[in-house]
C-alpha cells in the first residue's frame, strides 16, 4: 500500500517506539475506550482488510454498505493482519478488533 495521505498531513501522527503508551487515537487502547466501545454492541461494523502496511495502515471494507475504511495504528500490524482477514470496527470509539485482540486506531476522515 503506498503512503495513502499527503506529507504534510502525516506530521499530525505521533512517532513513537515499540513500548509506545501515548493516549493519542491510533496508540495505546485505553480501558475506558475498550469497555464504552464493549457497552455498544450495535456500533461495530464487520469488515474485511483489503490492504495493510509496515506504516501502520490499515484498509478495510466494511460488509454492510461496502465502504472502505482508512485506519491508522501507531505499531506495524503485518504480522498480525493479512490482506482478506474478517475484522470488525467500532465505528464511534474507533477500536479494531481482530480475533481477540483490539487496537485504538485513527480514522482518516477524521484527520
Amino acid at each position: 500500500m503506498t503512503q495513502p495521505l499527503h506529507s504534510s498531513l502525516q506530521g499530525t501522527l505521533l512517532e513513537c517506539h515499540d513500548d509506545c503508551m501515548a493516549a493519542a487515537p491510533g496508540h495505546a487502547l485505553s480501558l475506558i475506550q475498550e469497555r464504552l466501545a464493549s457497552a455498544t454492541p450495535g456500533k461495530w461494523a464487520d469488515a474485511v482488510v483489503i490492504a495493510v502496511s509496515a506504516a501502520g495502515w490499515i484498509e478495510v471494507a466494511a460488509l454492510s454498505d461496502d465502504s472502505t475504511l482508512l485506519l491508522w495504528n501507531h505499531a506495524d500490524l503485518t504480522g498480525q493482519l493479512r490482506v482478506g482477514d474478517p475484522v470488525a470496527v467500532h465505528r464511534v470509539y474507533d477500536v479494531l478488533a481482530v480475533g481477540g485482540s483490539k487496537y485504538s486506531v485513527l480514522r482518516a476522515d477524521s484527520l
